[in-house]
């Protein structure tokens, strides 16, 4: 069976998720990552590291009493030393301060790199889009909203301890565990919320953190590049299709176009990019299916243009001459 696709035709059994008719266009990022996520990946691996080195962080700094605001007992913490309120608050802020700048170099190297690899607001999509997954029975869309909500309660959590002691939540008075309970399970639902409905589109028009890293630290040597010298791309779009803030991976420095919110406009797809490889993975799916030389899409350090689609241009070694009809090889005396 072929399916007549807007690049060409292509044969429907390497293409999964293709939509029949317009309704299935809502979830094709849903597909596309049912079928890619079949089988284990790298990127798996280094994202639950990279989430957890965050929440790692998070957590640390306000337990460890290296900065910490202590709202219920007033147990304030500057370099694991009870102070006032104001060095602690000063605390706080310059550690957020750090935080960000940490992030900020991470980026001037990388691009947007955190926002796909370490930010967990990024991964609270992920959970919550996996939810909607296609194909999935009832029990396995109970267990990933309960990982959703755990995860969500976690990143609730290592945020509240900045503000106060968490002991509160089991050793508080009864109008304290009201209100740290109240602030905590509120907090979990409108976090868990987020991932459900809101998801990508946070990122792609309404996160201010991401605004100014797209503008501050677009890196031009590190990033998802398009190399298909050797015709290896089939042209089925998948890239396209997964993409979780809507951009053509192999044109990303072209105009992204008209963005929502209070993204800029018309500035190159690779300001927007989250570098979170999902197009990568997806290519490397098709390409092993098809079979059909190496993989076009990469992620990582590159030079040269963004995008490649001819063969070096030969040596004059190797350069030939249409002499009479016939090719004849150039080579260099010795």
């Amino acid at each position: 069976m072929v399916s007549i696709h807007s690049r060409g035709a292509v044969p429907m059994r390497f293409y999964p998720w293709y939509p029949a008719g317009m309704a299935g266009k809502k979830n094709i990022r849903g597909k596309v990552l049912r079928a890619i996520r079949r089988m284990k990946h790298r990127y798996d691996v280094r994202r639950t590291l990279g989430m957890s080195v965050s929440l790692g962080i998070l957590f640390l700094v306000p337990i460890s009493g290296l900065a910490r605001v202590d709202l219920w007992r007033g147990d304030h913490a500057l370099l694991f030393r009870s102070v006032p309120f104001k060095h602690g608050l000063a605390g706080v802020i310059v550690g957020i301060a750090l935080m960000y700048v940490a992030t900020f170099l991470v980026n001037l190297i990388g691009g947007r790199l955190f926002c796909g690899w370490g930010c967990p607001v990024g991964q609270v999509s992920r959970f919550g889009e996996d939810v909607d997954t296609p194909g999935l029975r009832p029990r396995q869309r109970h267990l990933a909203a309960i990982r959703g909500a755990l995860f969500s309660g976690a990143l609730v959590l290592s945020l509240l301890a900045w503000w106060v002691d968490l002991r509160v939540l089991v050793l508080g008075s009864p109008p304290a565990l009201a209100i740290a309970w109240g602030v905590l399970l509120a907090s979990v639902a409108l976090t868990y919320a987020h991932g459900r409905w809101w998801r990508w589109r946070f990122c792609m028009g309404y996160c201010p953190i991401g605004l100014y890293y797209s503008f501050v630290s677009p890196s031009k040597r590190f990033g998802v590049h398009f190399r298909n010298q050797e015709a290896s791309c089939i042209e089925c779009d998948a890239c396209d299709n997964v993409c979780p803030v809507e951009l053509a991976p192999r044109e990303l420095m072209a105009s992204s176009g008209e963005r929502p919110g209070i993204s800029i406009d018309d500035a190159p797809g690779r300001n927007h990019c989250l570098e979170c490889g999902d197009c990568v993975r997806a290519c490397e799916w098709m390409i092993e299916r098809r079979g059909d030389g190496p993989v076009p899409l990469l992620l990582g350090f590159f030079s040269g243009p963004q995008r490649l689609d001819e063969l070096p241009a030969p040596t004059e070694t190797e350069a030939r001459l249409e002499v009479d009809g016939a090719a004849v090889e150039v080579v260099e005396p010795s």
